[in-house]
């Protein structure tokens, strides 16, 4: 079992390989960054008490390492100049990197792994999966994805792969997954539209998914069943409460403004198909968030004798970071009208 300061050594190389990576111009370094940030975050992801990581790291790494190997030969078929069928070439390797980004940020169709390697995951790990694991292959997209059919036939699969998978959920980690792979569709469609709006979207996305996840966590919930048997005060599971309506995009929580922004531009450029989809989609996805406020707020609290007597601290951190949830449509309708 790896000691504190060896876990902060492995972040601290994980942070400084997306610097790297995010920083550089060109590919070869890019590719150096990500498989820096790979074989940093995997000790990461070891944990003695829960046999299934190994098996979550085991399909992560076999995963990243499929979509290096066509992220590498597609940065070699760039470099590699022939005059003979250019045009085909050109489009074969663009579509190469564009499907290995995909699969290392878990998109969908190529979303296959991000469920399985969750689930055996604990918090703190699905919290660096879900944010700083996807930051570089995201970052990359926005270089090569470009308008067309395929793009937004991709931003809609994810929409409502991530909407639909999450309905038959029992795991919590296995919706926090799906609900990744729908804001996926999200972001992708907010690279569509600027730079600045995927930016703001991905840095109030990972807001919000720190606040949940830090909540899990301190809990100890992994399955919705869990939720029910909360023996805490109404006023902690009010605070849990308004972070599931912040992540899920209800207004006026923070979570509503960047699918807000996304629709709206949607609208403006006439692409009614990904707007309707992205709107339906919203609609599902707000459907098992609202499905997990019920089971921790109105089903039957089960009170068993040797919790009553416990005596327990108030939680300002949590109350301090789910207000975030309340101020930020605010602060964020500011900085938006400025931008």
């Amino acid at each position: 079992m790896m000691n504190k300061m060896t876990k902060i050594m492995f972040l601290l190389m994980s942070m400084f390989s997306v610097l790297i990576s995010i920083s550089s111009n060109s590919w070869f370094i890019v590719w150096m960054g990500m498989e820096m940030n790979l074989m940093s975050f995997m000790p990461l992801m070891m944990n003695s008490e829960n046999i299934s990581s190994k098996e979550s790291m085991m399909t992560y790494f076999m995963t990243q390492t499929i979509a290096s190997m066509l992220l590498m030969m597609s940065i070699v078929m760039m470099m590699w100049k022939s005059s003979i069928n250019e045009n085909e070439l050109f489009n074969n390797k663009e579509m190469m990197m564009l499907l290995s980004l995909m699969m290392k940020s878990g998109t969908s169709p190529l979303h296959f792994w991000l469920p399985k390697t969750m689930e055996g995951l604990k918090w703190s790990s699905c919290l660096m999966l879900m944010t700083l694991q996807k930051m570089i292959p995201l970052m990359l997209l926005t270089k090569v994805i470009k308008i067309n059919t395929f793009s937004m036939t991709v931003v809609m699969t994810s929409m409502i792969v991530g909407a639909i998978g999450g309905l038959n959920q029992t795991s919590l980690r296995k919706l926090m997954a799906y609900s990744s792979i729908s804001n996926n569709g999200w972001m992708i469609s907010a690279m569509m539209i600027s730079e600045k709006t995927w930016i703001i979207y991905f840095m109030m996305y990972s807001m919000m998914i720190t606040v949940m996840t830090m909540s899990m966590m301190k809990y100890k919930n992994y399955h919705m069943n869990q939720l029910m048997s909360m023996n805490e005060p109404l006023k902690t599971k009010m605070m849990l409460l308004m972070n599931m309506m912040s992540i899920s995009g209800l207004p006026p929580m923070m979570g509503f403004m960047p699918k807000l922004m996304v629709i709206k531009a949607n609208i403006i450029n006439m692409e009614m198909m990904t707007m309707l989809t992205a709107m339906m989609a919203a609609l599902i996805t707000i459907y098992y968030y609202l499905r997990l406020m019920l089971s921790m707020m109105l089903m039957t609290k089960y009170s068993p004798k040797w919790n009553t007597k416990i005596f327990k601290k108030k939680n300002y951190k949590l109350m301090m970071t789910s207000m975030m949830s309340i101020i930020g449509l605010t602060m964020i309708t500011l900085m938006y009208t400025i931008y």
